[in-house]
C-alpha cells in the first residue's frame, strides 16, 4: 500500500511542478530530464518507505527513554497517536498551538540545517542533497537516509515531549515535505512582499548555489526572517542563481555511490563544508 501510495504521489508532483516549470522557469534554458532523475526517485521510494518508518520509530523509542528518564508518563501508544495525552500544550487554542508548533519546528530546522552544513561529519551525509547540479523540483527528495532521521527525529522529540500530538507532526512533515519539493523547483517565485516571511523557490535556490555569495545562506525551511535575525539571508532582488552542485564536486550522481559516499574514508585532500 506504501509502495502504491508513493508511487501515485510522485505522478501527481510531476504532473504539476512539470507544468509550473514550464510556465515560470527561473532558468528557460534549462532541460526537462535531466542526469540523476532516476537517482532522485530512488531516494524518494527509499525515503518514502523504509526512511520513513525508521524516522518514526526512532523518534518514538527517543521520546519514552527521555521521558522516562524524566520521570514523566509518555506511553509508546500516545506516541503512536493511540492514546490521548493531556498537556498544557492541548489545552491551548488551536490557532495558537499552530502557530507555536510552526515556529518550534522550524527554529529547530534552522539550526539543524546550520549544523549539517558546518559539522564535517553531517556534512557528508547532508552533501548528498546539494549533489544536484540542476536543480528542480524533483531534486528535492535527493536526501540520504541518515540526514533524514537525524532530522525528523531532532524536530520530532521536543515537539513530541511538549506536548504536541503525532498527528499534527504528521500533518507537518507530509506538508512541508511537499512545500519543500515547490522550493527546489526551476521557477523564479519570490513572494514579492512576502519575500521575507515565507520562503520561496528563489530563496531556497540560493541555498544551493555554489556561487560564493550564495555559499552557507538561507538554511530556514518556512521562514526566511529567521536567516535575517541570525545574518544568513541572502536574496538580492531582480538576480537568480545558475549555478548549483557541491563546491569540490566529488560526490557520485549514481545512487548506491552517493549512498555510500558518506561512509567513505576521508582523505586531507578533501575540502571542508561547504
Amino acid at each position: 500500500m506504501m509502495v502504491f501510495a508513493s508511487i501515485a504521489g510522485l505522478v501527481v508532483l510531476a504532473g504539476i511542478f512539470l507544468v509550473v516549470e514550464r510556465l515560470w522557469p527561473a532558468i528557460p534554458e534549462q532541460t526537462r530530464f535531466r542526469p540523476g532523475m532516476l537517482t532522485d526517485a530512488a531516494y524518494y521510494f527509499l525515503n518514502r518507505t523504509v526512511t520513513r518508518l525508521a524516522a518514526g520509530g526512532v523518534a518514538i523509542l527517543l521520546v519514552v527513554a527521555i521521558a522516562r528518564i524524566a520521570g514523566m508518563s509518555i506511553s509508546v501508544d500516545q506516541m503512536r497517536g493511540l492514546a490521548t495525552r493531556d498537556t498544557f500544550v492541548s489545552d491551548l487554542p488551536v490557532a495558537v498551538q499552530l502557530i507555536a508548533f510552526l515556529l518550534i519546528a522550524d527554529v529547530i530546522g534552522y539550526w539543524m540545517h546550520r549544523t549539517f552544513h558546518f559539522e564535517p561529519t553531517l556534512w557528508r551525509y547532508h552533501a548528498i542533497h546539494h549533489s544536484s547540479k540542476q536543480l528542480d523540483w524533483l531534486a528535492a527528495v535527493r536526501v540520504h537516509p541518515a540526514n533524514d532521521v537525524i532530522q525528523n527525529a531532532a524536530q520530532a522529540v521536543p515537539l513530541l515531549l511538549l506536548g504536541f500530538s503525532p498527528a499534527t507532526l504528521g500533518a507537518y512533515i507530509a506538508v512541508l515535505g511537499v512545500f519543500a519539493v515547490m522550493l527546489h523547483a526551476n521557477v523564479g517565485w519570490t513572494f514579492g512582499p512576502l519575500r521575507c516571511v515565507i520562503a520561496s523557490p528563489v530563496f531556497h535556490r540560493w541555498h544551493h548555489t555554489i556561487e560564493k555569495e550564495g555559499i552557507d545562506k538561507n538554511f530556514a525551511g518556512l521562514f526566511p526572517w529567521l536567516d535575517l535575525a541570525f545574518g544568513t539571508f541572502y536574496m538580492p532582488k531582480g538576480v537568480q542563481p545558475r549555478e548549483f552542485g557541491v563546491l569540490d564536486d566529488d560526490v557520485p550522481q549514481a545512487f548506491v555511490g552517493s549512498l555510500a559516499y558518506p561512509l567513505r574514508r576521508r582523505t586531507l585532500a578533501e575540502g571542508a563544508p561547504q
